[in-house]
């Protein structure tokens, strides 16, 4: 019951953004601006998103290291194909997908990988929060009249997350001990399924931590963090060109990239399914209040974007998952 009305709420949710992004917009004049996109950027927009999930495999992999040492680039990137898969129906469960995917590939523990996906979500969460604040350097006072109460809360999430990781480092330094501590602190300010879900997740952190360690593991998690948000940068960079606004009068090159990339992932981390509604409201409102764009071309290319993502994310992520789930039934029907 409860599953049913959270997917009801974010289906509702989707729904309500679309609305908001295509309110009093001729859909007509989408289409024909959405004609003016380039093939040739659309390809390698769609070339860009395949590389950016093979640095995010690669980066999983790293924090994989310390779980085990069986799974490669090619498992990973097998394993977020389905979950992104996944995450178009049905939001966050791919988590839990791709998680399954490395226990059929290669028997690696559940937990134990849920442990490096909270360590992974807590880094795009940093990383989003260094952009949005960049963004803000970008063009000072205008994301802020734009988005008062979206920098607002910006702010704030920055401040919690200090305190989280430093809350983490504890946890971190005293192990079991520290989450007993932390679970103590909980129970006593909070309804107790809450706390416990909250250790339960700290356990997973302090598990997936603990394949951070050695062979230069940090920097290569930072290099490959680096290189991921470059690349999603150079995807809306892509983006822009495909649909000429590199040119003037809109000029919009490197630093309206990083803008429109740092608002447009927030509609993506928010419990909607494949970030639909929210990613082009977020991503074309960026485009026409900061930028001027008008409001056909500003959701043609959002729409794009979005779509091509996720077209790519179900052309490897289906066949994968069938696949899979093959030679799971063979290995069952075998034994």
């Amino acid at each position: 019951m409860k599953t049913t009305l959270r997917y009801l709420i974010s289906l509702s949710l989707a729904g309500a953004f679309l609305y908001w992004a295509f309110r009093g917009i001729d859909l007509a004049s989408v289409w024909v601006a959405t004609q003016t996109a380039s093939p040739t950027w659309l390809v390698i927009i769609v070339a860009t998103t395949l590389c950016t999930v093979a640095i995010r495999a690669w980066r999983w992999v790293i924090l994989l290291k310390g779980v085990t040492r069986d799974v490669t680039v090619a498992d990973a990137t097998t394993a977020l194909a389905i979950c992104y898969t996944a995450n178009i129906a049905f939001p966050r469960a791919g988590e839990a997908a791709r998680a399954l995917s490395l226990n059929w590939q290669r028997g690696v523990s559940v937990s134990a990988t849920l442990g490096t996906v909270v360590v992974e979500r807590i880094l795009d969460m940093v990383f989003l929060l260094f952009f949005v604040g960049m963004s803000l350097a970008l063009i000072p006072g205008r994301l802020e009249a734009a988005y008062p109460l979206l920098i607002s809360g910006a702010l704030v999430a920055l401040l919690m997350s200090g305190v989280a990781i430093l809350l983490l480092v504890f946890v971190c330094a005293r192990g079991e001990e520290g989450v007993q501590l932390v679970h103590r602190w909980l129970s006593r300010a909070l309804p107790g399924r809450i706390a416990d879900l909250a250790a339960d997740i700290l356990r997973k952190f302090v598990t997936g931590l603990a394949s951070v360690r050695g062979q230069g593991a940090y920097l290569k998690i930072l290099a490959s963090s680096l290189l991921l948000n470059a690349g999603y940068v150079l995807i809306i960079y892509e983006s822009l060109h495909a649909f000429g606004l590199h040119l003037p009068p809109y000029d919009l090159g490197v630093a309206g990239s990083i803008v429109v990339m740092a608002i447009s992932s927030i509609g993506v981390v928010m419990p909607i399914q494949g970030g639909i509604g929210t990613y082009h409201f977020f991503f074309a409102n960026t485009l026409e209040v900061l930028y001027h764009v008008d409001a056909a071309t500003a959701l043609a290319c959002a729409t794009v974007v979005h779509a091509l993502a996720n077209a790519t994310y179900l052309a490897i992520g289906i066949p994968a998952l069938l696949i899979q789930r093959a030679r799971v039934s063979r290995k069952a029907k075998n034994s």
